[in-house]
């Protein structure tokens, strides 16, 4: 997407720009803080700006409020005039990326402009503020939030599913053939191998979830349909897949209609916490503490070792036993009764 051949954005009046991360699932976990800055700004008010993705889906759960969407590949300039022509700048600005180029960004559209400390922020922004990295990433914009008066981001909140994605999510199902009790497996990951259970692990599951009367189901995104084949060949059979064909709507809907979702550490696994499906989160590289998803009931499994959370896309050390030494039968037990089965 070209945001110089997009039609320019217009409004009669200031209003405050909310600048979204880039990966799905920081963006998921920014949506607390988002919906605090919806009680002090009207829906007309408030414009998000994101990466063409997730451009639907905060159409869909904030509705009212303007979703402008560029791509990266976008130059500052050019995202800056879109966002301004008509009224000339903000009066305030928010980033929520922690990049020198968001924090250039709100810098060039607004007068009042907040974020946190990095990236250069304590110089190009008018309020910067640390970042508590032994916190959950949901509360990283409490400092923000604080400063316009406003309460912390409440790590319980989610939006109702919206009914088109329901009705999206549904059918999505049906095309591939699904009925019973879903066990959602997302066993992609895109920052990185690392982040990733065996596949053979997940076909192992997908055979032992069957004989407790759940139905597995694979949940992927585009380019991912090897890994479904995968774990089909590894369970010895045919396992459904849903996902290559939706986009992160669809996926969010889809995810909804799930028993128990068991999942990487991953932006579908924050999707389907946003739709209150209770999850089995696998953790190996990244840190529970920080991106743990938000729902309740969960359960986290991961595997202490002397070298995680490394936060490396590849494993260093060759061996990844922090996430391979998770055996299907533990994960299995956590989502039967997750599942109330």
């Amino acid at each position: 997407m070209d945001g110089r051949s997009e039609p320019p954005v217009s409004r009669t009046h200031p209003a405050v720009f909310v600048d979204l991360p880039n990966w799905i699932g920081d963006v998921v976990m920014s949506l607390p803080a988002v919906a605090r800055l919806g009680d002090r700004w009207r829906p007309g008010e408030m414009v998000l700006g994101c990466r063409p993705p997730v451009a639907r889906l905060l159409g869909l759960v904030f509705p009212g409020s303007n979703v402008i969407a560029t791509d990266r590949r976008t130059s500052l300039l050019a995202t800056a005039r879109r966002l301004t022509v008509g009224h000339g700048r903000f009066h305030t600005a928010v980033t929520l990326r922690h990049a020198t180029r968001a924090k250039l960004l709100v810098r060039l559209v607004a007068r009042r402009t907040l974020g946190s400390a990095g990236g250069g922020g304590g110089i190009l922004l008018t309020q910067a503020f640390p970042v508590d990295r032994d916190r959950h990433q949901v509360h990283d914009a409490d400092p923000v939030l604080r400063a316009l008066d406003l309460p912390p981001a409440d790590p319980a909140w989610r939006p109702p599913l919206p009914s088109v994605l329901a009705t999206e999510g549904k059918a999505a199902l049906e095309r591939a053939g699904v009925t019973g009790k879903i066990a959602g497996l997302v066993p992609g990951a895109a920052w990185g191998d690392s982040k990733r259970w065996p596949v053979e692990s997940f076909g192992r599951l997908a055979r032992l979830i069957g004989e407790i009367g759940l139905t597995p189901v694979v949940f992927i995104g585009p380019g991912e349909e090897w890994l479904a084949a995968e774990i089909s060949e590894a369970a010895g059979r045919r396992v459904a897949n849903v996902g290559p064909d939706l986009d992160v709507a669809g996926l969010f809907g889809a995810l909804a209609g799930a028993r128990v979702v068991i999942s990487n550490d991953s932006g579908p696994m924050h999707l389907a916490a946003l739709a209150g499906v209770p999850i089995v989160a696998l953790f190996g590289p990244t840190d529970p503490r920080r991106t743990a998803p938000l729902v309740e009931p969960r359960r986290v499994l991961c595997r202490a070792m002397d070298c995680s959370p490394c936060f490396k896309a590849r494993c260093p050390l060759g061996h990844q036993r922090c996430l391979k030494e998770i055996t299907p039968e533990a994960v299995a037990a956590e989502a039967q009764r997750l599942a109330g089965m």
